[in-house]
């Protein structure tokens, strides 16, 4: 779960100016602005904590850099409140602006960003603004509004609202790690969670990523999130206990993956050539709506209509006990749907498997899993098999498959888009049915809670993963670290870019990277370098290889400290393509990339019984809550089975491990917690 960075806060950098920053304090709205109008890059405006009540807008118009954004900050977290008429306006030709750290109690439709602004971010913040309207609204373009908590909202308008300049949608906007909860219900539209543009500007492409956000109690009609926009990623989020649907209204080409849907109505689907594969619906009615389409808009209809669904995906989800499945409801002369892809899902328990009212032409029904549901319904019996799946619920909640599960590389067809499972990990080529891939790579999503989210959330400090990328088109990150110049991470777009985490804060002073197709062609990009993996430094802007090799080649910079190094990508002289083969860091003690963790017996790991049998119960007491890695390995080394890999709260755990089938003798359990690893040998009988 490691997309904490600031994503959008490394386009287009330009060589960082000395600037003389400043720390500014000030204790009231009047002074504030005073600061506010006097920033420069890379001041810090500290607003006392108190209670401060805003007749007039707090207008925000400066400039900061990427290397040094102005940052308007509470003295603590939630420490600082705006109440009032009034709150934070940013206009333009704002840009690099961090607004962190407030409680927002003022009157809704009061915390703005205009069309023209950039680069803003909203950061560790409450909003609990009353009144019609909505408590945040974006403009502009690649903004980022992260780790805040909306809440307990009783009147009409959205908790957050994009739109957009002429028919354009704001752009590269990255909405993460937030909360969203309680949202009483209204009696008109236009109370959704968070409403995503508008039918005017849907067939404009965002490029926009939603991830990693928890909506609880949240109904304020009956739409939750509404998108109404073209290329939104939206993945990794929970969505529990809302009796609100998540709909795809209008526009085309968005991915929704890897998301958590919990007794709630699921997604509905409009528009064209969607995907939606690697979630998971558990007790919701219905979990899947493929809408009836009452115009075509390729063929003219109005923007408004309920566009025909065309060419839609709906691939690798898992299903457990909902009402409804996947269904199609009735529309007196609908047009139905075009060309749906249902494939390779597990749909377990609940209603029917499908319910179709139609028109449905040119559907592929294929490779699903069906155990124990009332019926098929419309789903052609070429479509399916039924099989227990072997699905058991883990310590997190969520269903994996278990070791046996005929749905284990068992997938038809290749769908080259469906690149990772509900818990973040890599697809191979031989893929699993349903949202889970069984995998020993490192868990990055699980269904989230409360802690995890907001001002408060325990992932700001991130773990320290070898090697993580914005986004990837199937040639992953870990290619770059396999010392093959044959395999490669690509990525398409200004901006995109692959990071690395090595063992401490060190020097470093070059990268050396490989490019794929570099003897034909040249790449520009950037190099940052972080303690934390929060706040960046640019060491070197505007690198260009040389276009002439496929070789590793050297960059060298002044050293920089830090423990984590980003490359920023800005495409290639043919085209936006970022593509490296291998890459190496340059630091002070050699180092690349993670080493062993430390030993640790300072928290308990037991088994009982011990020598056991068939099965024994591996224990352990977790002091804080961590990412847990709990795996067995034979006493050569070679890995048995993963347990667990995925975050924890605090508290004792009980985990199981069933031996049956294998050899006698002595394995190794080893226990990994935020960083530091403990084992254990256990004997098998």
């Amino acid at each position: 779960m490691k997309h904490y960075s600031l994503l959008f806060l490394t386009l287009c950098l330009t060589t960082a100016v000395n600037l003389s920053a400043a720390t500014i304090n000030v204790s009231s709205l009047s002074a504030l602005q005073t600061a506010i109008n006097n920033a420069a890059p890379g001041d810090v405006i500290i607003l006392a904590n108190g209670v401060y009540t805003a007749s007039a807008d707090i207008t925000i118009n400066k400039q900061g850099t990427a290397a040094q954004p102005i940052t308007i900050a509470a003295q603590s977290i939630g420490g600082a409140e705006i109440n009032g008429t009034a709150g934070f306006s940013i206009v333009s030709p704002a840009r690099y602006i961090i607004i962190r750290g407030f409680k927002f109690t003022h009157n809704a439709s009061q915390a703005t960003m205009a069309s023209g602004t950039s680069f803003c971010r909203w950061t560790r913040n409450l909003f609990q603004t009353p009144g019609d309207g909505e408590n945040l609204s974006l403009n502009g373009n690649d903004h980022e509004v992260d780790h805040n908590t909306f809440q307990h909202k009783n009147a009409m308008g959205r908790f957050i609202t994009v739109r957009g300049s002429g028919s354009q949608i704001a752009q590269r906007l990255y909405i993460h790690h937030n909360y969203f909860l309680d949202q009483q219900p209204q009696t008109a539209n236009g109370a959704e969670t968070l409403q995503f543009g508008l039918s005017g500007l849907s067939l404009s492409s965002s490029n926009s990523i939603v991830e990693y956000n928890l909506f609880e109690d949240c109904e304020g009609e009956n739409e939750l999130i509404s998108i109404k926009s073209s290329a939104v990623t939206l993945r990794y989020n929970t969505i529990r206990n809302c009796p609100a649907q998540f709909t795809l209204r209008h526009g085309n080409h968005c991915d929704v993956y890897g998301n958590y849907f919990i007794n709630t109505p699921g997604i509905r689907i409009f528009g064209d050539d969607h995907n939606i594969f690697s979630n998971h619906f558990e007790n919701c009615n219905p979990a899947i709506n493929i809408g009836n389409g009452d115009g075509e808009v390729a063929d003219g209809a109005a923007l408004t209509s309920h566009d025909r669904p065309d060419r839609t995906l709906i691939a690798f989800n898992t299903l457990v006990n909902n009402t409804g499945n996947i269904v199609q409801a009735g529309r007196t002369n609908g047009l139905g749907a075009t060309a749906q892809k249902v494939v390779n899902n597990i749909i377990q328990g609940g209603g029917a498997a499908a319910s179709i009212a139609g028109p449905y032409t040119g559907a592929v029904w294929a490779g699903n899993i069906l155990y124990n549901t009332n019926g098929d319904g419309d789903m052609p019996a070429s479509g399916y098999t039924t099989t227990n799946p072997l699905l058991a619920r883990d310590a997190t909640g969520t269903f994996h498959l278990q070791s046996g599960s005929p749905a284990i590389n068992a997938a038809t067809g290749s769908y080259s888009v469906v690149t990772v499972d509900m818990d973040g990990q890599s697809r191979p080529s031989s893929k699993d049915v349903g949202a889970d891939e069984v995998s020993s790579a490192p868990v990055t999503a699980r269904i989230l809670t409360p802690a995890m989210v907001g001002p408060f959330a325990n992932d700001l400090t991130p773990d320290c993963q070898q090697v993580t990328a914005s986004i990837n088109d199937g040639n992953v990150e870990a290619n770059v670290l396999d010392g093959d110049l044959n395999t490669r991470w690509s990525a398409n777009g200004d901006g995109q870019w692959i990071q690395f985490c090595l063992d401490d804060i060190v020097q470093v002073s070059a990268v050396r990277i490989a490019f794929y197709n570099g003897n034909v062609r040249t790449s520009t990009f950037d190099v940052l370098v972080s303690n934390d993996a929060l706040s960046w430094t640019t060491a070197a802007a505007g690198l260009v290889s040389s276009g002439t090799s496929l070789s590793l080649q050297t960059f060298s910079f002044t050293p920089r400290t830090g423990k984590y190094v980003r490359i920023v990508g800005h495409g290639n002289s043919a085209n936006a393509w970022n593509s490296y083969t291998e890459v190496e860091l340059q630091t002070a003690g050699n180092a690349r990339t993670k080493t062993a963790k430390n030993i640790d017996n300072s928290f308990s790991l037991k088994n009982y019984p011990n020598p056991f049998n068939g099965q024994t119960t591996i224990s352990f007491n977790l002091e804080k809550a961590g990412m847990v890695s709990l795996i067995v390995h034979d006493i050569n080394g070679k890995q048995v089975k993963v347990l667990l890999q995925t975050h924890l709260q605090a508290g004792i755990y009980n985990i199981p491990f069933d031996a049956g089938g294998k050899p006698g003798g002595t394995y190794i359990v080893s226990l990994e917690h935020n960083g530091k690893t403990n084992v254990r040998k256990i004997q098998k009988l």
